[in-house]
């Protein structure tokens, strides 16, 4: 991954819409990084929102311009951005942090980051993505979001949001430069798993209980339910829950 440009902003609708706009007007480059303090219609996986205090979090975005990325390796693109976050996080919180399938970081079984990678695709191949990550820091109040937690809220002390930056991009710059070690990725992805020791999850609205086997490097992951044995889901038929 190139040098970062990194491109800060007081408030938008979300840092992922931001790059897509300086995209289309040719003022951002693969590498850059848009910082915001505020975004009012920030979105995570899904149609879920995602709400954060006005600079109390780290809110960015990186555009990322593969030189040769095949769609097969989409997949690695948020195993990669996923243990990235999970390594920046552990460095200012001593608390084991897990990565709950496919793109959230658990921190004391608390949602501490979201991620959300959007990718524009040509043939076979990956023209862009756009990595959107959300790190909760200093907010200490998530009203109506009883499974949120932040680095301040488990340590008790503040953090500038500058430094957790700093070690998002260093920790990108790692693991981006093995993007094409596949098995590697998938490895320090399936380490970090939320739910190997058990888990609640849903499948065709049913709650159920198990264990997660392993996610494969092309995002399906196999799970031994107590009532269907060991099954492989991909993420339209399965919800991993929080304890």
């Amino acid at each position: 991954m190139s040098a970062s440009k990194i491109i800060k902003v007081n408030a938008t609708r979300s840092t992922n819409d931001r790059v897509k706009m300086l995209i289309k007007s040719k003022k951002i480059e693969s590498g850059d990084i848009i910082v915001a303090k505020y975004q009012y219609g920030g979105r995570g996986q899904h149609t879920n929102k995602w709400y954060s205090s006005y600079g109390k979090n780290l809110l960015c975005s990186l555009l990322y311009r593969p030189l040769d990325l095949n769609v097969n390796q989409i997949f690695c693109i948020n195993q990669l951005v996923s243990v990235a976050v999970l390594k920046t996080i552990e460095k200012f919180n001593k608390e084991k942090c897990l990565i709950k399938w496919p793109n959230d970081i658990l921190s004391v079984n608390k949602k501490i980051s979201g991620i959300l990678v959007e990718n524009s695709l040509s043939l076979n191949h990956v023209n862009y993505s756009i990595i959107g990550v959300g790190i909760n820091v200093n907010q200490v109040l998530f009203k109506k979001l009883p499974n949120a937690t932040s680095l301040k809220k488990i340590t008790k002390s503040n953090f500038l949001i500058q430094e957790v930056l700093s070690e998002l991009i260093e920790n990108y710059r790692f693991y981006f430069s093995r993007i094409n070690e596949v098995e590697y990725i998938n490895r320090e992805y399936n380490k970090n798993i939320f739910g190997k020791d058990g888990c609640k999850f849903i499948i065709n609205g049913r709650k159920q209980h198990g264990k997660i086997i392993n996610i494969s490097n092309n995002g399906i992951v196999k799970l031994n339910s107590e009532s269907k044995g060991i099954q492989e889901y991909d993420q339209r038929k399965v919800k991993i829950l929080y304890d």
